[in-house]
């Protein structure tokens, strides 16, 4: 059985990457970390990470749950959805993030310099946290723990 105590410590990991790819685009500006290449891929990591340790979270949520197993990263939102733990938005956010994810860790193509100049430019990867701490509260309120 999965516990809040795993739960939780996935959700820090989201947290600690969020806070730095917030302190990093304060620090730095949107241009600066796209075009240095050791700070473009620390970014690149951390939402890679990030994102991973968000499945992890839908994944842990859904053994506990006995829900069926998912075949891919992209059913974890869709079935989180349809069983109410996250809504529609969320699930569609999510998707977006684990094909994100996907493009990053399968090099399916180069990243979009465009894309991610809008994820950091508007904060997108603020979502990450948000839909997290949605998922551990879940957790929480259904007893989902040791």
């Amino acid at each position: 059985m999965i516990c809040v105590g795993r739960l939780s410590d996935l959700l820090a990991v989201i947290k600690r990457n969020v806070d730095e790819v917030d302190t990093l685009v304060s620090r730095y500006g949107v241009n600066e970390l796209i075009s240095d290449y050791v700070l473009l891929n620390a970014i690149l990591h951390m939402l890679q990470v990030a994102i991973q340790a968000l499945i992890d979270m839908g994944s842990h949520i859904m053994v506990e749950k006995d829900l069926k197993a998912p075949s891919t990263y992209s059913e974890i939102p869709i079935y989180l959805s349809q069983t109410g733990v996250i809504s529609g938005d969320d699930s569609k956010v999510f998707r977006r993030m684990i094909g994100f994810r996907n493009v990053l860790v399968h090099n399916y193509s180069q990243v979009s310099i465009d894309v991610l100049r809008e994820i950091l430019a508007e904060a997108l990867y603020r979502d990450l946290l948000r839909i997290a701490l949605k998922l551990y509260d879940y957790a929480v309120s259904n007893n989902i723990d040791a």
